[in-house]
């Protein structure tokens, strides 16, 4: 199965939502907090959803995404540990929320 298409699947079966490591297609287990990349922001199509898994092969082999409003979307994503600097990260990428894997919550960071 195409990298894409496995990854629909995944998605597909987490509508809530899954973080997914490129490298061995499982939830990262080793970083708390999901800070996604302003370049792969609001891709909902076909074509923007294999744009944002070449970005994230290039950068940091992490992807999130879910199904919102009958669409698939998807962002290539980096693990921070630190809260912190997390929600530092968010900010700079322009990101309403960042999602803490461990707790399964997230922390909104625009009002």
């Amino acid at each position: 199965m195409e990298r894409y298409e496995e990854i629909k699947k995944i998605l597909a079966e987490n509508p809530n939502g899954v973080t997914i490591d490129l490298n061995t297609m499982q939830e990262p287990k080793d970083k708390f907090w999901c800070v996604a990349l302003k370049e792969t922001q609001n891709n909902f199509n076909d074509e923007d959803l294999k744009k944002v898994i070449e970005i994230a092969k290039k950068t940091t082999n992490i992807v999130g995404g879910g199904l919102k409003n009958g669409k698939f979307y998807l962002d290539a994503v980096m693990l921070v540990e630190d809260e912190e600097e997390a929600t530092r990260m968010g900010i700079e990428n322009g990101q309403i929320a960042i999602f803490n894997l461990a707790t399964r919550t997230s922390k909104r960071l625009i009002d």
